[in-house]
């Protein structure tokens, strides 16, 4: 498998395919998310991809400073959201 990674796009060649995805945060960007009331700050400290064999799809997941773990592409499922600053979190908020 080869890597290229810029712009918050990662570019893999994988069994001869060229797949594309969006990071949509950098390792090393600030974040915030809800728990519970509060307002948590941190930043991402990882970014772990897994590629099935059967079909070809992925599975992305931040690791946060803080421990947590946040699979990118099943927010529904995990209940939380990250975001680049409080303002675009009170933002979502308030559109919710």
């Amino acid at each position: 498998m080869q890597t290229k990674y810029c712009n918050r796009k990662l570019s893999l060649t994988y069994n001869d395919k060229e797949m594309n995805i969006d990071t949509e945060f950098n390792v090393g960007d600030s974040v915030c998310y809800l728990s519970g009331d509060n307002i948590i700050h941190t930043s991402i400290s990882k970014i772990t991809i897994e590629i099935s064999y059967e079909d070809d799809s992925f599975l992305m997941v931040y690791k946060l400073s803080d421990g947590v773990s946040v699979p990118r592409n099943n927010y529904p499922q995990w209940g939380k959201r990250l975001f680049r600053d409080k303002d675009s979190l009170m933002r979502y908020l308030s559109e919710s």
